[in-house]
């Protein structure tokens, strides 16, 4: 075959899976006239949605809008702000949020943008919480998962089971790591979204299996320390823990896989966006031989 008929081929079977090219960049109506803002570029199946880490408001993130525009030659990419972040309005006050809320805002929000599914959510940190939750509360609209350095619903309560027990001389490292790790789970004020983390982990623990559907898991370098002041031979254990439960995101599907960044920590996306890509094409490809 001649390159030309070869580019010819190439370009059918990329309109084949397009969506529509059209770029969207507006405010959605979830619901009771809250407007939640959607950004998407590219055309093809499945639709990569990304869902940032906490306090993170993607559509004008720099790094994130790197990964969108390589992401976004290959496949139809959307990035979103979450209730009261970036372009989106507040949350309904009066309770704290869970990943279930910021799932049904994510929902409602693709479908008044026209947006079809199946989605490919590329959820960092917390988001890759939620995205859990989500495919867990729309499997049929869920093509996989990609983890980014992702939350793991048993993160707060591994660590905090292997810091030994309070002395009166221990560092401050120490005493400061296990309060914040016994009380913010709990306490949704100590984070920046109102997040009930330990309501959310609790949801994200139904999400058993997705069968056949991929999962990456991209996973930060086992180089990186969660608290840089904790004496070293704790602190490689805790990301010794870290690590195994990276691993065990696993389990989640029969064509799940897993990818290790180099030097890079938990901030992927800023630190080694080209990493991230990489992972969230993987995916795709994935997502379309399972098709």
């Amino acid at each position: 075959m001649d390159v030309r008929r070869a580019l010819g081929l190439i370009v059918a079977l990329s309109a084949a899976t397009a969506g529509p090219a059209l770029a969207q960049d507006e405010r959605f109506d979830v619901g009771g006239g809250r407007m939640i803002r959607l950004s998407c570029q590219g055309q093809g199946a499945p639709t990569v949605v990304v869902d940032a880490g906490m306090g993170g408001a993607p559509v004008g993130d720099e790094a994130w809008g790197r990964i969108a525009a390589r992401v976004s030659g290959a496949v139809r990419v959307c990035l979103y702000d979450r209730a009261g972040l970036g372009g989106s309005d507040p949350a309904p006050v009066g309770r704290p949020r869970t990943s279930a809320d910021v799932a049904a805002d994510l929902e409602a929000a693709l479908r008044a943008a026209k947006v079809a599914p199946p989605f490919l959510l590329a959820g960092h940190s917390i988001g890759g919480l939620h995205a859990q939750v989500f495919a867990a509360r729309y499997p049929d609209q869920t093509a996989g998962l990609v983890l980014i350095s992702s939350t793991h619903p048993d993160q707060m309560d591994a660590w905090l089971a292997r810091l030994p027990a309070a002395t009166p001389d221990e560092v401050k490292a120490l005493s400061d790591a296990r309060g914040f790790l016994t009380r913010m789970p709990r306490d949704p004020s100590l984070n920046p979204e109102n997040l009930d983390v330990a309501a959310s982990s609790a949801q994200a623990r139904a999400l058993r299996s997705l069968g056949d559907k991929p999962v990456v898991v991209a996973t930060h370098s086992p180089k990186w320390r969660m608290v840089p002041d904790l004496p070293e031979p704790l602190a490689v254990e805790l990301e010794g823990v870290t690590q195994d439960l990276q691993k065990q995101f696993l389990a989640l599907s029969s064509r799940a896989t897993q990818t290790i960044a180099p030097t890079a920590g938990h901030g992927l996306p800023h630190e080694d966006p080209g990493f991230v890509a990489e992972a969230i094409l993987s995916g795709v490809k994935a997502a379309r031989e399972g098709r």
